[in-house]
């Protein structure tokens, strides 16, 4: 028999300590982008609501009728139209099922 000699070749995709953590810490950045992202988004829509209760604050402030019983329109329509409150007219149009879309927000 003859004697065979034998060559043993390491894989080449050999990483160094350094190199390891360098990938890693990329992909684990890349992997937290879309959380950074989703974040700044509601932050957005946050101060977009928070903008929009300031203002309607505001403009409750500053009217001169602030309940819906003081506001002679309404008084109005009750008197010639709905007859009375929470009659099955008002109730109709005054009373609102809430829905919020938030795909347009």
């Amino acid at each position: 028999m003859k004697k065979q000699s034998y060559s043993y070749v390491e894989s080449p995709f050999l990483l160094s300590r350094r190199e390891f953590v360098t990938i890693g810490g990329i992909i684990i950045a890349l992997l937290a982008l879309p959380a950074v992202w989703i974040r700044s988004a509601i932050a957005k829509r946050n101060e977009y609501v928070r903008a929009r209760i300031q203002g309607l604050y505001k403009d409750d402030v500053q009217s001169k009728v602030r309940v819906s019983h003081g506001n002679e329109a309404v008084a109005k329509m009750y008197k010639e139209f709905a007859k009375h409150p929470l009659s099955e007219i008002s109730e109709e149009l005054f009373h609102t099922h809430h829905y919020i879309n938030r795909r347009t927000m």
